[in-house]
């Protein structure tokens, strides 16, 4: 059976989140949650949580692909940095500079 109750209230956290861009918040909502975010499934004969379902689905794909973006930017990020320092280094000065 589908706990609508907790169904709500994590769709609504994790709505919040996104529209908030919380990326540290959305991943801690899906780690403490992750049991019950794998045990849903759609009843067939409640239409009531199926649509609370697509809504919660809806708003984990949001959640998904602004944690996927965020790590594509700190990817480059770290990337030019690693980029800079390796070319920072090539002058023998900054190897002995205080």
């Amino acid at each position: 059976m589908l706990d609508l109750v907790r169904l709500t209230k994590l769709t609504e956290d994790l709505k919040q989140a996104v529209l908030s861009e919380n990326v540290d918040e959305i991943q801690r909502l899906c780690s403490e949650n992750n049991d019950f975010i794998f045990s849903i499934q759609p009843e067939k004969k409640n239409s009531t949580a199926n649509q609370q379902l697509k809504s919660f689905i809806d708003i984990h794909q949001s959640a998904t692909l602004l944690v996927k973006n965020t790590h594509q930017t700190v990817q480059g990020q770290l990337y030019q940095s690693i980029k800079v320092r390796k070319s920072v280094s090539k002058y023998k000065g900054v190897k002995h500079a205080e």
